[in-house]
């Protein structure tokens, strides 16, 4: 039951990426401004997170996921509604975006924590990628369904139906057992305990190498697949004479999305599938590396095959990357910190406009090939540096 809410709901975050990101582009025809509505989640992330994770370990999980799924249902509706009114503008997605970090923020922590006491810790490397493949089939799936009704019906309808998704998705997670903290908390103040979980991470040496490689990979390579519809219209489109916007089929990116979720899914079942004693930590820094190959090879080829592709190799990365270094941390992570070092783990994306606002004022003033280049040297430089230099990461079984 906690699977098929997680598939609801990580389905009604890529519905909402792609039509968000599609409807700010169509209303200002800025890179710069889509960038910041696309990354308004990050700073209600970046201070919430700490306190996420905190309520992740004191509460009962099963109700706090609950009430963050159906915060998130209000808001789609709220959208969907402006966008049906014609009432919207640009900055009511920005405060969209705020408040979907805000609920993320209290959400993961709590869902990431809740699956070692589902599974036992043996079965956490799979139960993860179990998990991250079915956020891969979503992204095969729900981007080539956003695009398509984005097209013909409209961006409110894909609204009304991430609300009826996040709805259902309530539904199932209330199908699961109650889970109690670890440890009950009273008397304690939670600045306290925010304090705690940093000082737990900063002195296991492992688990911060994880967290730094996942920090400083999200913070140049996660802004161009959050912002990727920009790209795709400005590396395969053509400029609209009339409006003097860019101009690409909002269906191909949505196909060019699902070939990412492909390669997600087709990690995901490598990562299943490996032995003990497999080297995971260097798995993980490889897969650091290819994704800014594969950047650097969609900088490189106009052509769209091309760019298929390459977002398959990125799915294949991107799981490597991110669905190991989460089981590796949650697994290295005594019970009662594992909702403190999840919500480290999602400070990472709060700290995205370090990357992704310089993204897009480059975007506009350089063009999207051009930066596109400059990230994929980054990150490929950023990766080799971890490989050579994090020994204990990187010999991690």
């Amino acid at each position: 039951m906690l699977w098929f809410g997680t598939l609801l709901g990580m389905g009604a975050i890529q519905m909402q990426m792609i039509s968000r990101t599609i409807l700010v582009d169509d209303l200002t025809g800025k890179a710069s401004l889509t960038g910041i509505v696309g990354l308004g989640f990050a700073p209600s992330m970046l201070i919430l997170s700490m306190f996420g994770g905190v309520a992740g370990d004191r509460m009962e999980k099963r109700t706090l996921i609950q009430i963050t799924q159906l915060a998130s249902a209000i808001m789609a509706l709220v959208v969907a509604v402006l966008i049906f009114t014609d009432v919207i503008i640009w900055q009511y997605l920005l405060v969209a975006s705020v408040l979907q970090g805000a609920t993320f923020a209290f959400q993961m922590p709590a869902r990431q924590a809740i699956i070692p006491r589902l599974v036992g810790k043996d079965r956490l490397t799979n139960a993860m990628a179990l998990s991250a493949g079915g956020m891969s089939m979503m992204a095969i799936a729900a981007p080539a369904f956003a695009g398509y009704v984005y097209g013909s019906f409209g961006p409110e309808y894909v609204y009304f139906t991430i609300a009826a998704m996040y709805l259902i998705a309530v539904l199932m997670t209330g199908r699961i057992q109650k889970v109690p903290p670890e440890v009950t908390a009273k008397g304690r103040n939670v600045l306290h305990d925010v304090w705690a979980g940093f000082s737990y991470a900063r002195n296991n040496r492992v688990v911060l190498l994880l967290l730094t490689s996942g920090l400083v990979v999200a913070i140049l390579a996660m802004p161009f697949r959050l912002q990727f519809p920009v790209f795709a219209r400005r590396l395969y489109g053509e400029i609209d004479p009339g409006t003097g916007l860019y101009e690409f089929d909002p269906n191909m990116i949505g196909l060019l999305l699902t070939f990412a979720g492909i390669g997600g899914l087709l990690g995901t079942i490598g990562i299943a599938n490996l032995k003990e004693g497999s080297r995971r930590g260097l798995i993980i820094l490889i897969g650091s590396v290819m994704t800014g190959v594969a950047i650097l090879l969609l900088a490189s080829f106009e052509a769209v095959y091309v760019g298929l592709f390459v977002m398959l190799l990125v799915g294949v990365a991107e799981s490597a990357r991110m669905t190991l270094g989460q089981s590796l941390s949650l697994e290295l992570t005594e019970p009662a910190f594992r909702a403190r070092v999840s919500s480290i783990y999602m400070m990472t994306f709060g700290l995205m406009p370090l990357g992704a606002l310089p993204l897009g004022f480059a975007v506009d003033a350089f063009g999207a090939r051009a930066s596109l280049l400059v990230v994929s040297i980054l990150v490929i430089a950023a990766g080799l540096a971890f490989l050579i230099g994090a020994k204990s990461l990187r010999r991690l079984t």
